[in-house]
């Protein structure tokens, strides 16, 4: 494990971001099954990329992923395989209902926390459609054929299966999913309906699920991808306590759910400024405490978190239990990450708590979770004095080359082992 020591400096300047990764696995895996290559225009810098696109070379595709974007050719015949997705919860949830659709076998294994992620909800419902699936945990093995183009999805834990399920449809060439119970995230699946319809498939959402009118039409050779906001969100942050940065790229209204933190930031007090070439965001006279409900964008927690801190009074972040089980405990490594810098934080009833205060250098252990390293490097650049975050390079999982950008914008850095 590699560590990194932050200094307190004045934070101005250009952060660059990668490419969406919510866009990128999505076009990767839609432009494997539509039979035609496809470039995505967009810098990913992301492990969970590299396991959806080790994943579909395994299948057949060939992949090529470089500095300036991601260009995929399918295989003429798909093939077994073993399919490992790392910790890519992405990757796993939404490949899975795929594969009954390629005539093929896969075996999926991943490491980390991605076993004990769930997916015994999403093997049923691929099951009952026909699917032959063994295993409720990693490894599963997944083959057979789909009997039915209707899914029954009932209380779904994840959004991402239920993209999955809508892209395998499409590869069928239409279809129905009911859904009973709320579905989390819903704005994940609007960013599925968006890419299948560059192929020419309607998805419509109706009172009863999701309804794919078609398959595959249309076939474009080239997309460019927006920034990620689930990685703007920190940088955004930096300039919202720390003073001025801006974002390149950023699309603002964006079907990305993270791209609420603009809105929870100005609401705060902190300013926003849109242009044509992205969205600057400074520091106003000072940040007021806030709620917000992160059923819909879990993964701005511990950007959020990190941003409260610094805020007057007691900020409420609501809709926080699905993050127990994401790449650590990430309501008990966030409240531990507050505490060590000095900030009050407490989590109860479904919700983290944050009283604003002075935050204090200190040492944030990461816990080989991507945000809570990138969250640590919000509260270091408003912070009295140095902070230690253990095991920083886990950044790479979706954003390599983070604390570049951090030194980019003005931020101090000193990597120890």
């Amino acid at each position: 494990m590699t560590d990194i020591v932050l200094y307190p400096a004045a934070i101005s300047g250009i952060a660059r971001v990668p490419a969406s990764k919510s866009y990128v696995h999505r076009l990767m895996i839609v432009s494997a099954l539509s039979g035609h290559p496809l470039r995505i225009k967009g810098s990913p810098k992301s492990k969970d990329i590299e396991a959806t696109a080790n994943c579909l070379k395994a299948l057949g595709a060939k992949v090529g992923i470089g500095e300036n974007g991601i260009e995929i050719t399918p295989p003429a015949k798909f093939r077994s395989a073993l399919l490992d997705a790392a910790e890519s919860g992405s990757t796993l949830r939404m490949l899975l209902p795929v594969i009954p659709v390629l005539g093929v076998e896969a075996t999926f294994t991943g490491c980390g926390r991605l076993p004990q992620r769930p997916v015994r909800d999403v093997i049923e419902v691929l099951k009952k459609a026909g699917a032959r699936v063994d295993g409720e945990a990693l490894p599963i093995k997944i083959g057979g054929s789909y009997s039915s183009r209707l899914f029954e999805v009932d209380n779904p834990v994840s959004s991402q299966h239920v993209s999955g399920i809508l892209t395998a449809l499409a590869a069928l060439g239409g279809g129905r999913i009911t859904l009973k119970g709320k579905l989390p995230s819903e704005g994940y699946v609007s960013m599925t309906a968006e890419v299948l319809k560059l192929y020419g498939v309607e998805v419509v959402k109706t009172d009863y699920g999701y309804e794919v009118e078609s398959g595959f039409t249309e076939f474009p050779a080239e997309a460019t991808c927006e920034a990620d906001w689930s990685g703007a969100a920190f940088m955004a942050a930096i300039g919202a306590v720390a003073g001025s940065v801006k974002v390149p790229a950023a699309k603002y209204p964006s079907l990305q759910p993270d791209s609420v933190c603009a809105e929870i930031l100005k609401r705060a007090g902190a300013k926003a400024e849109i242009t044509e070439t992205g969205i600057v965001f400074s520091k106003g006279e000072k940040l007021e405490a806030f709620s917000f409900d992160a059923d819909s964008s879990p993964d701005l927690v511990p950007a959020m978190a990190s941003a409260a801190a610094f805020a007057d009074g007691v900020s409420v972040i609501r809709g926080v239990d699905r993050l127990r089980i994401k790449e650590s405990d990430r309501i008990t490594s966030t409240v531990d990450m507050l505490n060590a810098l000095g900030i009050e934080a407490r989590y109860f009833d479904n919700a983290i708590y944050i009283r604003g205060g002075t935050v204090k250098g200190g040492t944030v252990d990461a816990k080989n979770d991507h945000r809570i390293a990138m969250a640590a490097a919000i509260l270091a650049s408003g912070a009295e004095g140095a902070v230690k975050i253990k095991g920083a390079e886990c950044v790479d999982k979706s954003f390599a080359g983070f604390f570049d950008e951090y030194v980019r914008i003005g931020g101090k850095a000193e990597w120890v082992k």
